[in-house]
């Protein structure tokens, strides 16, 4: 029955709809003749206002629920992708921490002495030297070891440092002013989210254990009304910490995201999308001065070839469509932690770390060149790509493995178009003057030539063309003379006397053509050896010609 109608009802009465729907119903039917009509107008006034109040608190609550999502979605994946950025800068605030606390501990003891009446050092007040000085030296440590510190051990570093000064400064507020009120640690506390970047709950759980020991040292050495007011401001403190966090770890999350995201933008290369050469060139030296010497990782160059005949004669338009198609080729055809970049013009560079497998370094190459020569152009041009290839582990440096890639990359365009070179190079030292000797065989005379030059010369031996240019290219600043057996019949030595005249960086070192025919000799000279010598000349003749040629 309703209150201002005396009319039944067939509605659940907190719903303000059905009651304004029976209002106007009734006053719409005219159902009785006696009721209020005032009443009934302010009634449908009153929960007109109630339905609108609630639905404009639900709507703000709704929002509020939803920006909460979204701000603990940011916060969450800033924890998730920026961990790197929250180690350095949580041991960066660690080691101006107490850079500062140590000056503003000094100043504080030196003024007391001329400020307070009766002010003496106690061991309390000395407490703070010891764990300054134990941090000094795990400043020192850090700093020497950046960016190599774990996050777990990141986390103990900072929360052992935390965790000690608060427990100081617990024991300063208490039992040095026994009857004041307790400051420092309060201070520490709503400061704490400034200084170190943690998780909100974990925030909480750090400040309510340094806040107990506070409280349980008030509860031993005050009176109870001391004790309240250390209650109080600690309740204050806590709070305010609380809510700080959370503004502070929300404006960090979104400021390191965008600059992230800005950073990402513009290490692409805007029409390949993949890294562009400066990011590239980060990325790789990033990752070889963090990878572990046992651990194996390959390197491929890949060049497109007649990439100039493209842009002269389809347009340049076509020469960026397939460029930008090689960069989703190669995003979409290697892993996620992948390094992949584009070096230059038509040049691209993909660095995959924990590959060890030659087989399977060389299946990826072909299966790429596969994709490659599936690209449509328009024309009757058929679209390839040269590359080489290299795997290597212990110290190599970036600049190493590149130019070890770009070797054999060349070899890959010498051989002709759509070819693919891979090496495994291993990271034996050579530090003396080499000889290099390619025989097919290493038969007796090979045997007497290490003998004598090996008091010298570090010998190395290499039985066909691609394991003497590998041997070249990993060690050509430490050899000094190249010994190339060539027989034309089976092509040995050919290519390899064509590859190192021709490459620029090898060309100066001097290269002497072993024969056994007219026809090998004469074809020797043609491919410019720097010596030639007969198979059958005694050793001494072998000897006088790396003498005079090494300049030794």
């Amino acid at each position: 029955m309703d209150k201002y109608t005396g009319c039944e009802v067939n509605y659940a009465p907190q719903h303000f709809l059905y009651q304004i729907s029976h209002y106007i119903h009734i006053i719409h039917n005219n159902e009785r003749k006696n009721f209020d009509r005032l009443k009934v107008y302010g009634a449908l006034l009153l929960v007109f206002c109630k339905g609108i109040i609630i639905l404009r608190l639900k709507e703000t609550i709704s929002k509020q629920l939803k920006y909460y999502k979204d701000d603990n979605y940011v916060i969450g994946k800033y924890f998730r992708e920026c961990m790197d950025t929250i180690d350095d800068n949580n041991l960066y605030m660690l080691r101006k921490s107490c850079m500062y606390i140590s000056i503003v501990y000094i100043f504080m003891l030196t003024i007391s002495g001329f400020l307070l009446d009766n002010f003496h050092v106690s061991l309390i007040h000395l407490s703070p030297v010891p764990l300054l000085v134990i941090y000094l030296f795990i400043n020192i440590y850090t700093l020497k070891n950046k960016g190599q510190i774990s996050t777990a051990k990141t986390a103990a570093i900072c929360c052992t440092f935390y965790f000690f000064l608060g427990v100081i400064l617990a024991a300063i507020d208490i039992f040095e002013a026994p009857a004041g009120q307790a400051i420092w640690l309060p201070i520490a506390v709503i400061a704490l989210p400034m200084l170190f970047i943690d998780r909100t709950y974990k925030y909480c759980f750090e400040e309510a254990v340094v806040l107990s020991i506070l409280l349980i040292f008030s509860y031993i050495a005050k009176p109870i009304d001391g004790f309240i007011r250390d209650l109080y401001i600690s309740i204050c403190a806590y709070v305010i910490s609380f809510i700080s966090a959370r503004i502070i770890l929300e404006m960090r999350a979104r400021e390191t995201l965008s600059m992230k995201e800005v950073t990402r933008l513009s290490a692409l290369d805007k029409l390949t999308h993949v890294l562009n050469k400066n990011a590239l060139i980060e990325h790789m030296d990033c990752y070889f001065e963090k990878k572990k010497p046992e651990e194996s990782c390959a390197m491929c160059v890949i060049d497109l070839d007649d990439f100039k005949y493209v842009n002269d004669n389809l347009g340049h338009s076509t020469g960026d469509m397939l460029l930008e198609r090689v960069g989703q080729l190669l995003i979409e055809n290697f892993r996620a932690y992948d390094i992949v970049g584009r070096y230059g013009g038509d040049e691209f560079v993909v660095v995959m770390p924990r590959m060890s497998d030659e087989n399977i370094l060389h299946s990826r190459c072909t299966a790429l060149q596969m994709f490659i020569g599936d690209i449509n152009l328009g024309g009757e041009h058929r679209v390839t790509a040269s590359i080489g290839a290299v795997i290597g582990s212990g110290d190599l440096k970036r600049e190493t493995i590149f130019s070890l890639a770009d070797d054999a990359l060349y070899k890959s365009k010498i051989i002709g178009k759509n070819c693919c070179t891979t090496w495994v190079i291993e990271d034996d030292i050579v530090d003396r003057d080499s000889l290099l000797i390619m025989s097919k065989e290493k038969h007796e005379a090979v045997a007497r030539l290490f003998e004598e030059e090996g008091k010298r010369f570090h010998v190395i031996h290499a039985a066909n063309d691609d394991e003497a240019l590998r041997v070249v290219s990993r060690y050509h600043d430490q050899i000094k003379i190249i010994m190339i057996e060539l027989d034309i019949d089976e092509g040995l030595g050919v290519f390899a006397i064509k590859y190192l005249k021709q490459r620029e960086s090898f060309a100066k070192i001097p290269v002497i053509a072993v024969v056994n025919t007219k026809k090998a000799e004469a074809y020797a000279k043609e491919l410019k050896a720097d010596d030639i010598l007969a198979m059958d000349l005694p050793d001494e003749e072998f000897h006088n010609a790396v003498t005079r040629l090494s300049g030794r």
